[in-house]
């Protein structure tokens, strides 16, 4: 029982990172490449400093990985696990707000087929 503890503990940072919009949008914009934070600033409609911050924050808590390049920093998912959330969530994203390119974005299409009006507005 302690070592489930642990797992549902560790789940539960990883959660109340992603419980921030700003920070799933971040991730929505890096989620099928890497991204240098001039770019995810300009997808994002951030401020430098707000974004900053965020992304700090995702890095310490393990979820995302970066690199240097001379002036530059890069930001990607660091693990397939998140890179899989992270296609979920977006895809539900993209779903509830009408876009239909969700298949294009990540490579993968995930197929969501609501039955009904009902059904969908529930998702």
């Amino acid at each position: 029982m302690d070592t489930l503890h642990g797992v549902f503990e560790s789940a539960a940072r990883y959660f109340s990172v992603l419980a921030e919009p700003a920070r799933l949008k971040i991730l929505h914009v890096i989620c099928a490449e890497e991204k240098s934070v001039n770019t995810i600033i300009g997808a994002t409609g951030m401020a430098q400093a707000n974004a900053s911050r965020h992304l700090g924050l995702m890095y310490q808590a393990g979820l995302l990985s970066r690199r240097r390049e001379g002036t530059q920093v890069f930001y990607r998912v660091a693990d397939s696990m998140f890179l899989e959330l992270c296609r979920t969530v977006s895809t539900q994203i993209e779903l509830r707000s009408g876009l239909d390119r969700s298949a294009q974005a990540f490579g993968q299409p995930i197929p969501v087929s609501p039955s009904n009006q009902k059904e969908q507005a529930s998702v």
